[in-house]
């Protein structure tokens, strides 16, 4: 069914933002200026932590992680959407596909797992500062980011694999400016209610796993921090 999928298949168009050209060239100028904006917002981020030894805290290890996590995000799909801007064949090859849809939910995944690990940092720091540089150790964190990298790509491979392992019958085209999950599945002729289900379950799991990690992080912090008698304290 895989191999059929890619010789029926070539390649995808995706429709994104259509309309008039005038409008596609201010929506590139518009994206653009967002793009570097970010991209040299969090490189100096990186190379602030990078250049500068106080800040090799665990913090800011998990704040430039971030930020490379960001960099690549939105490299994963906004480069691409402003070529096709600017291109009257807003093409993606069957393959470039799949690599778009796999890293996009990779550094996905993996920023949600990074948010709850740092929100998990920052329980210790405020609530057990006593042994916060014990817990919160060199080796730790780094455990701690391989984690959320690997959470972010097992979690990827799965949707990718079952998406692409659907079968398409001819209509390539994809509504939405990068391939995503939901528009690709509306392209197959085959059932989907399996993938559907995983979609719904695994993404659950990262997000709201995630979510509740944080939540119970917070949570013990403003309840801390409220114990505080002392104002200067609670600031």
């Amino acid at each position: 069914m895989y191999r059929k999928n890619q010789t029926t298949i070539k390649d995808f168009i995706l429709l994104g933002y259509s309309g008039a050209p005038v409008l596609q060239h201010l929506l590139f100028v518009a994206f653009l200026l967002i793009y570097v904006t970010t991209m040299m917002g969090n490189i100096s981020i990186v190379c602030a932590y990078r250049l500068t030894p106080t800040l090799h805290t665990p913090m800011y290890l998990f704040l430039a992680n971030l930020s490379f996590l960001e960099i690549c995000y939105i490299s994963a799909s906004v480069p691409k959407m402003l070529s096709n801007f600017l291109s009257t064949h807003k093409t993606i090859s069957f393959s470039g596909c799949i690599l778009q849809m796999y890293c996009f939910l990779l550094l996905g995944g993996a920023e949600c797992y990074l948010l709850a690990v740092m929100a998990y940092d920052r329980y210790n720091a405020i609530c057990r500062p006593l042994v916060y540089g014990t817990v919160m150790n060199k080796r730790t964190c780094i455990q701690l980011v391989a984690v959320s990298w690997i959470g972010g790509a097992i979690n990827s491979l799965l949707h990718t694999v079952l998406t692409f392992s659907l079968s398409f019958c001819g209509n390539n085209k994809i509504n939405h400016f990068f391939c995503d999950i939901p528009p690709i599945m509306q392209l197959a002729c085959t059932p989907t209610d399996i993938n559907e289900i995983v979609l719904l379950v695994a993404c659950g799991c990262v997000i709201v796993s995630s979510f509740i990690l944080t939540i119970i992080s917070y949570t013990h912090i403003i309840i801390t921090v409220l114990n505080i008698k002392s104002t200067s304290g609670r600031k």
